[in-house]
């Protein structure tokens, strides 16, 4: 089956159905988020703490790609401007339920903030600071499974939500927390890891074309629409134990030049966040991917390769960031990932090519200063420049 190569149109179409008007509001609220976003990232970038306005942010975009709920918008917007007047510190866990990123509205991104406390502050071993008692809204397979049910599908010219961004960060964090027994402290119904693993491998994947992405209620049928993002989330948090991955790897490459979510660009352009996802999703199928599929998948890494070195990575060891990434911390991240997972770094890691990089050492210390510098200043709380060091650099943070 061919990629839909038409995804956004018809997904904006469909927004215009629900509202005819949507183009002129969605503009409007645009134009007003602009100079918030410049605002956030000069702060960022001159030493400031950002991490309440990034969250605020983040949410935003969310919302001007997901809905065309105008009044919700508004509100964020608000927020942000008084966030930016006034900052409130850092992110505090919620003493009524125990999640995390409280200048989030919506559930499934405080779950996610939650998710990158567990990964980067040292808290997988030991219980959070106060019970996470909201995920206690998906802890039976019944709830499981009528939450990720409710996300999976979209009909966005009735309901003006577009579920796709929901649908894949929760399926990806509650399949962590799920299957490794997180967070330490908290009990899981036994029944939801069987749960989970079905509605992954039988209900939420394409099995014409072996991914992972949301569905859409259209002309009076439900049809799938794959998701990079989603897909390099499954296969990853899997071990890269899903079926048929030489035809993912098709799928894959056949996407290559279409923009996210469907394909490997942004705008047209590569960008580091997805060229991590794509090269994860080659190392899991290198073992069973044939010699023509191998040659392939090596001339898109050299490609992606030269455009990080040569057009992404910048003088003081960040990479050029775009709308898209959510921090100059995050775009920071995403563009050491991308080379981690090449092995450019490390030969040992190095699954599709037996050349050297002579620049690598170099390089990793440039990107390795900048981090070191700003590991309080991060507009994602320092989350991801810990990350950045421990996973990417092999640095360890504590030193």
């Amino acid at each position: 089956m061919a990629a839909d190569s038409d995804a956004n149109l018809r997904v904006h179409q469909e927004f215009l159905q629900f509202n005819p008007r949507y183009d002129e509001e969605r503009a409007a609220r645009v134009a007003r988020t602009r100079p918030l976003l410049l605002r956030v990232r000069q702060l960022e970038a001159a030493g400031q703490s950002t991490e309440g306005a990034k969250q605020i942010l983040w949410e935003l975009k969310a919302l001007l790609t997901q809905t065309a709920d105008f009044v919700l918008i508004d509100r964020r917007l608000a927020d942000l401007e008084a966030q930016l007047a006034a900052p409130d510190g850092a992110d505090q866990p919620d003493p009524a339920d125990g999640s995390w990123g409280r200048h989030y509205v919506q559930w499934y991104l405080k779950l996610d903030a939650t998710m990158d406390q567990l990964e980067t502050k040292a808290q997988s071993e030991r219980p959070l600071p106060i019970p996470p008692r909201f995920l206690d809204r998906v802890n039976s397979p019944e709830l499981l499974t009528a939450y990720l049910t409710s996300v999976s599908v979209s009909d966005v010219a009735h309901t003006g939500i577009d579920h796709l961004l929901e649908f894949n960060l929760a399926l990806g964090d509650l399949m962590r927390l799920i299957l490794r027994d997180q967070p330490a402290g908290y009990r899981w119904d036994p029944g939801l890891k069987a749960c989970v693993t079905d509605l992954i491998l039988n209900r939420f994947r394409n099995p014409a074309t072996a991914a992972w992405g949301e569905r859409y209620v259209r002309g009076g049928q439900t049809v799938f629409v794959d998701d990079l993002s989603t897909t390099f989330h499954v296969v990853s948090y899997l071990g890269g134990h899903v079926p048929d991955l030489p035809r993912l790897i098709d799928t894959t490459l056949a996407i290559r030049d279409l923009d996210y979510p469907v394909g490997w660009r942004f705008k047209g352009e590569y960008w580091n966040h997805n060229n991590m996802d794509v090269v994860a999703i080659f190392k899991f199928g290198w073992p069973q991917a044939s010699a023509t599929q191998r040659a392939v998948m090596a001339g898109e890494i050299e490609k992606m390769l030269q455009w990080c070195l040569a057009e992404s990575l910048q003088p003081d060891g960040t990479f050029k960031t775009s709308a898209g990434d959510g921090s100059i911390e995050e775009g920071t991240y995403y563009g050491a990932s991308f080379l981690a997972r090449i092995g450019y770094f490390d030969k040992a890691d190095r699954f599709w090519t037996d050349r050297d990089f002579p620049d690598a050492e170099a390089v990793r210390q440039k990107i390795a200063g900048y981090v070191m510098k700003h590991l309080g200043s991060g507009g994602s709380g320092g989350s991801y420049y810990e990350s950045t060091l421990r996973e990417c650099l092999k640095i360890d943070v504590a030193k």
